[in-house]
């Protein structure tokens, strides 16, 4: 393994740590925070809703946008 190979590796590798403490980090916090809201206060949902855009709603909007279908 070449000094390139191994730099790239370690940062994708250091890059994917991050990415797992954050997200233990953030359901920590979202589970402390509903825990303490006010009484009726609104839940605080750790993700947000996901698009509830529809494929054909896609394509319609890339064809108005580019005036021409895509394949």
């Amino acid at each position: 393994m070449t000094f390139r190979e191994f730099n790239t590796f370690m940062t994708r590798h250091n890059l994917q740590e991050r990415n797992g403490l954050e997200m233990q980090r953030n359901v920590m916090l979202n589970a402390i925070i509903n825990a303490f809201r006010k009484k009726n206060a609104r839940f605080l949902p750790l993700f947000e809703k996901e698009n509830d855009r529809t494929a054909e709603d896609v394509i319609q909007e890339r064809h108005e946008l580019f005036g021409k279908k895509l394949n």
